[in-house]
């Protein structure tokens, strides 16, 4: 029987991520690291799932999906970052 993989907690986290974009920015998800980098902060991206995961509400029947709702909120970021970055010709 194959995986069923429910994607409304997915697309709650996204909606809640695009709204903390929108109000607080892309610096609220960033942390500095060393020399001067940027790294993501993995604890606020956690926060925005458990977030969408109370909304939601739905009975996860999918074991990995906090997990990969995470790697998709991680892409979504990386992009983000990257386009900034590009934008600012660094």
């Amino acid at each position: 029987m194959p995986n069923i993989v429910d994607l409304t907690l997915c697309s709650e986290a996204r909606r809640s991520l695009h709204r903390i974009l929108t109000q607080r920015g892309l610096g609220f998800f960033l942390q500095k690291g060393r020399r001067g980098q940027a790294r993501l902060d993995s604890r606020r991206i956690a926060w925005v799932v458990a977030a969408a995961a109370r909304k939601a509400r739905a009975p996860r029947r999918d074991p990995d999906a906090l997990s990969r709702t995470r790697r998709v909120l991680r892409r979504e970021l990386i992009r983000r970052m990257a386009e900034s970055l590009v934008e600012a010709g660094l």
